[in-house]
């Protein structure tokens, strides 16, 4: 068996899309290929998240793209340097990075973004920061920066020759939410970063066992939904609700929990509504009292532009979050290995395959089970 790993993830790339990706395709075949569940709500921090810890978001604390603090009545958001460089001030529990450390196991990361789920390792490439969201919108979403990420990788397998890889492509998700899943400009990115992956493979195969995975995938939308403003029109007052296919409801009042679950089942673009203890693994102050799924073609969104309960989603056309199915199955890919059993695998897995595989136990809080035989 190789005796050095590449964690690679592919950010918004959804099962749909393996039937575009030719290389990815044939490493399935002769790897081995499971599709699974993404976790819902189906964002890209709290997955990446959860995989990096092996445990729930109820336990390491990010429970969307960070969290909200009540107390401090603020979004604690994940894509500034402050906790690109100390992810420990969002993220409360060890990343395979940290448990790997003491071991002696050598780490390095790419991210298409700032990623801190795959921060605090031996070395670390940081991508462009973007103070203007203009700027990253036309620099920082597209194919290019897959291709930058590539470049780093190898760069990183050269120079550094790590013991763990960690890479994270962001262009499929970026473009699925500007043009759509499976659009042009979605499937431009697909073909992208499947050679790019192939080229890794390809540089790095004699010396490295694959773990491929997707984050979630993306569905087409057309409109969007204004919860905050729907509760208000029914008399129920938010302090915050985050945005995308499955976000989390603030109240003002908790006392109107039961109310506000009444009126959210009637809203438009609504599939479910959950208490947050019907969510065992959201069970925590850190969410909101209610979490709320879309309906196909919806999403929510709390933007300033979005004035009214609903109207037309003419600036996004794919969004993730929900529990939907095209956001929801996602490909995990194993290449490399002597035995490996993917039956009922997932996401939560790959945290103990990647002890298992550097020959170290996993700790008693993590849920998932390693898929080395």
């Amino acid at each position: 068996m190789r005796k050095k790993l590449a964690l690679v993830s592919i950010d918004g790339n959804g099962v749909y899309n393996l039937k575009h990706m030719p290389f990815l395709g044939e490493l399935a075949e002769s790897g081995e290929l499971a599709v699974v569940d993404s976790i819902f709500p189906t964002l890209t921090d709290l997955v990446h998240t959860s995989v990096m810890t092996g445990v729930w978001p109820k336990d390491h604390g990010v429970v969307e793209n960070g969290y909200y603090d009540r107390l401090a009545d603020r979004k604690v958001n994940f894509y500034g340097y402050e906790v690109a460089f100390n992810p420990h001030r969002v993220i409360k529990a060890p990343t395979i990075v940290d448990l790997l450390r003491p071991r002696g196991v050598r780490t390095a990361a790419v991210s298409g973004y700032t990623m801190p789920p795959f921060s605090g390792t031996d070395v670390r490439i940081f991508p462009p920061f973007f103070a203007s969201d203009k700027m990253y919108r036309q620099y920082g979403r597209d194919w290019r920066k897959d291709v930058w990420v590539m470049n780093s990788a190898i760069y990183l397998y050269e120079e550094c020759k790590p013991d763990l890889l960690l890479v994270h492509f962001a262009s499929i998700d970026g473009m699925g939410h500007d043009f759509g899943p499976l659009s042009e400009g979605a499937l431009r990115a697909v073909k992208i970063v499947d050679t790019a992956v192939g080229t890794l493979w390809e540089r790095m195969k004699d010396e490295y066992a694959f773990i491929i995975f997707a984050d979630h995938g993306q569905e087409e939308v057309h409109t969007w939904v204004n919860l905050k403003t729907y509760l208000r029109k029914h008399g129920i007052e938010t302090l915050r609700v985050s945005s995308g296919g499955g976000v989390h409801v603030y109240l003002r009042d908790p006392n109107q929990t039961e109310d506000a679950f009444e009126v959210l089942r009637r809203a438009p673009g609504v599939k479910e509504v959950f208490f947050r203890d019907e969510l065992s693994h959201l069970d925590t102050p850190l969410s909101g009292e209610l979490i709320v799924s879309a309906k196909p073609g919806y999403w929510f969104c709390s933007h300033r532009m979005c004035r009214g309960i609903k109207g037309e989603s003419h600036w996004v056309m794919g969004m993730h979050g929900s529990m939907n199915e095209p956001v929801v199955k996602v490909p995990l890919i194993l290449w490399g290995f002597e035995n490996v059993e993917l039956e009922n695998a997932g996401l939560m897995d790959i945290a103990p395959t990647v002890l298992d595989f550097f020959g170290l136990e996993k700790p008693g809080n993590m849920v998932g089970k390693s898929l080395i035989k």
